[in-house]
Order: structure tokens, then sequence, then C-alpha cells
């Protein structure tokens, strides 16, 4: 099959192209310009006219590279399918659905009705997605458990990683909360953290947490390695990507997870609904080097069972394969 894929979240759709080609597909992945992207959602409609030149453009280079079918990241930009008027999958992923407005509800809405198929790549997006797609599916995000692996066991260090940005949407606020009581419990647990988002300057403000810049995706898999515990993200009850390639590495992982039904065995997180809650946690790991290498050995066995790249590209072509031919859309196994 030729394959155009459209914008790339969380590396999700640079692994789903690697996987592809590697089957003899054709996969071309496309990039929109996403004029304004960091503006906030109540004025992003001024770079309207900007971003609907970028997307005839991409309409036009679609058409002309003959593609079998399009595979569309980010919900919104589903409207590039519908316009083009190509068969498309629509992946959602979290942002795109959560942020919207009432000036980008409605592209949304449509982007989600005219796809072929539609994926949601965390198990909380189903209330978004099923009102509107009852036959939508959660697709895990896939990971490379090649690049994300564990160099050294966590026992080795007593540090801990944040691995989700500082801001509201991810909880930083309960995290901030447990740095604070791990600064009196555990002063000498190192807490690591990239800068950037609205709790940034009161986190810079603690005795036991250090602040970088970010750095390059590549660099990653090192970060995280170095460090032997990981707090993920405390608010949307749903794990993401950096949660997700934190229990690649072998750490045990520290975040609010509340959507157990969505796989068949539940992921061995260690859940925390609040700051006292990760604050105990991530004490009792700072103290205990064996329940480290144990919580890590089993997180990365369970990635590998459920989130597994030829798992994810297996499904993307079953559903690709019969939307080219106009067949029925295949039962989705077991998450």
């Amino acid at each position: 099959m030729r394959i155009a894929e459209i914008n790339d979240i969380a590396s999700v759709a640079t692994e789903i192209s690697a996987g592809l080609r590697a089957r003899g597909h054709t996969v071309d992945l496309y990039y929109p310009r996403l004029v304004g992207a960091k503006l906030h959602p109540n004025i992003k409609p001024i770079t309207g006219p900007v971003r609907a030149l970028d997307w005839l453009d991409l309409i036009r280079r679609i058409r002309a590279g003959r593609y079998d079918l399009v595979h569309i990241h980010y919900a919104y930009l589903g409207n590039i399918g519908a316009l083009g008027g190509f068969p498309y999958i629509l992946h959602c992923h979290g942002s795109d659905l959560r942020e919207g407005t009432p000036f980008t509800r409605p592209l949304i809405a449509n982007a989600i009705r005219q796809a072929r198929h539609v994926f949601y790549s965390t198990p909380d997006l189903a209330g978004w997605v099923l009102p509107l797609r009852p036959d939508a599916e959660f697709l895990p995000n896939p990971v490379d458990t090649a690049q994300f692996a564990p160099k050294t066991p966590p026992s080795v260090h007593q540090s801990a990683w944040v691995a989700c940005a500082l801001t509201e949407v991810k909880g930083a606020g309960r995290i901030l909360r447990a740095c604070r009581l791990l600064a009196e419990t555990h002063p000498g647990l190192r807490i690591d953290a990239f800068g950037g988002g609205e709790y940034t300057a009161a986190f810079r403000e603690l005795p036991n947490v250090t602040l970088y810049a970010r750095h390059p995706r590549s660099r990653l898999p090192q970060i995280i390695d170095e460090h032997g515990i990981v707090i993920g993200q405390a608010r949307l009850g749903s794990a993401g990507m950096a949660e997700l390639e934190a229990m690649a590495c072998g750490r045990p992982v520290v975040t609010w997870f509340n959507e157990r039904g969505a796989y068949a065995e539940p992921p061995p997180f260690f859940s925390a609904v609040d700051g006292d809650d990760i604050a105990r946690i991530v004490g009792r790991l700072a103290d205990d080097p064996a329940l480290r290498d144990r919580a890590g050995a089993a997180g990365r066995a369970w990635v590998e069972r459920h989130h597994a790249v030829d798992r994810i590209v297996d499904r993307v072509e079953a559903v690709a394969r019969a939307v080219v031919r106009g067949e029925p859309i295949p039962a989705a196994p077991a998450a």
C-alpha cells in the first residue's frame, strides 16, 4: 500500500511509518506547519487563513502522491482528508480533543464522523470520541523498546525524574506538594525535571529539585536511565508516552492511572491520587532498591506485551487493508 502519514504526535507516526515500511509498504510522513500552535486556544482562529493555505498545499501533494490511504494524527487535521476527499484513518491523541474550543469543536466532530476509522491513543479519550463514533478504537501507543531499554538497574540510582510537563493539566500542583513533602522526609533524594509550564517557578524554589532545559528526544532514554524512580502525570488518570517509555526503561513509575479496564492485563503502575500519595510511594521506592528492580522489570515486560511496535503496526496494517479494499474493519484484539 501507499500510505501518507500526516503529523507526528509523541513519535507515534514515526514508529508506525517505520514499521509499515519494514513490511514493504510505501509510507511518506508529512508535517503540517501548525502556525500559531502555541497561541491561546481562543486566539488561534486568527491563524485560520494561513493554515487553510497549508492544508490546500497538503491536499495537492497527497493527490500527487496517489496514496491508497491517509493516516492523520490530531483530530481537527482530519478535515484535510474530508476536504481532499481521501479515504483516511483519524488518530486522536489527547489535547486535540481536551482543548477544543467553540471554533474547533465542529471541525473535530466533522473530522471524526467522516473518517473511515478512528483510533484514540489513551483510554480516557473514549468519553470524547465514542459519542461521535461508537466504533472508534483504543490503540495503545507504540513504544520502541529497543531504544527505550534499561542500561542500568534502577537500584543503583536513588533519584527521581518527573517525566511530565509542569502544567496544571498534568497535575503539577500535586507533584509539587509531593516534592515539598519529600524534601522533609527524604532530603537526600534528588528530583530532576524539565522546566516549562506554569509551575516552573514554584518547582525551581524547592531545595531538592533541579530543573533542566529540554534535551533532544534522542537523549531521553539516557536521562531516564540515570534515575531510579519516575513520576508521571497526576491528574488525567491515563498514561501517555512519557510514562510508557519510562516503564520500557525498566523504571518504576508513580502516576495517576484510573483506566484499568482498558487493558486485558492492568499495567503495573504505582497509582497515586494526590501529592501525599506520590510522596509516600516515592519514599517507599527510595528506601527499597530491590523493590525498584522488581517493579521496573515487571513494567518493562508489560510494555513489551502491550505496546510493542509490531503489535501496533499489525493493527494499523489490518485496518488500512480493510479500508483500501472496501471491506469491514476486522475486530480489534484485546489491548
